[in-house]
């Protein structure tokens, strides 16, 4: 995952560098390049560079950040953009360019890690595909967010989406593995939620919003609550 942080002051950049970089991303790994100018932005940008992430501060030298980010935008649409500013008077133009977010300076600590945390689970949801391959061979690619739950079957795995169901030939536990970053939970020896669709908690079931009803064993029971809180509130990725 590669993050740009462009701001002529250097305080700036170390508080958003210093805290992104201490956030565990189970297995992810974050590639950060640090610009002091527009200047160096554009440059870089226009050598090959590009980002999934871009921390742009607003008032800049020559070119300020909204240049910056127009000339980045004709070209990648798909770069997250969280502008930086004392000023709010530039919040519309921000959104105009389709920013995540407008983070207001002095940058609070919990203001930036809550919104990097929700951009972070906008962006898996939105580019992670999970594949799985058919008996006649093809390959269906699922969106993560459209996966309800999974549940073991006869050394198999059974993946419940809204549209249907897929038959996967694989270890639930290797399936946890891939998809425990973004936002499912272990309920049951047999089963894998998708936490982004539970409605209700309840003793020994969850309810997903389609109604359905998923096991939840005893002694999981509360790990499951607390993987939801922490998911509720922005935290899936700790």
């Amino acid at each position: 995952m590669r993050i740009a942080v462009c701001d002529d002051e250097k305080a700036c950049r170390d508080i958003i560098v210093g805290h992104i970089q201490g956030i565990e991303l189970n297995g992810l790994t974050m590639d950060i390049t640090e610009f002091s100018s527009g200047e160096e932005l554009i440059s870089a940008f226009h050598n090959g560079a590009s980002f999934d992430f871009l921390f742009l501060d607003i008032q800049m030298g020559d070119i300020n950040g909204i240049q910056a980010a127009n000339e980045i935008r004709s070209k990648n649409k798909n770069t997250v953009i969280f502008f930086i500013s004392g000023f709010t008077n530039y919040v519309s133009c921000a959104f105009a360019l389709n920013a995540f977010q407008f983070l207001i300076k002095p940058i609070r600590i919990d203001v930036l890690d809550n919104e990097f945390r929700r951009a972070l689970k906008k962006y898996l949801m939105e580019r992670v595909k999970y594949t799985i391959e058919l008996s006649n061979s093809d390959v269906v690619c699922l969106e993560i967010k459209d996966i309800t739950y999974v549940e073991s079957s006869d050394h198999h795995i059974v993946v419940h989406t809204e549209k249907g169901k897929y038959i996967k030939r694989e270890r639930l536990n290797d399936t946890e593995k891939f998809l425990a970053p973004y936002g499912f939970v272990r309920t049951h020896q047999s089963f894998l939620v998708n936490m982004a669709h539970i409605f209700e908690i309840t003793q020994k079931d969850i309810i997903l919003k389609n109604n359905t009803c998923v096991m939840v064993s005893r002694r999981k029971r509360q790990d499951v609550i607390c993987c939801f809180n922490k998911f509720m509130a922005g935290c899936f990725l700790c």
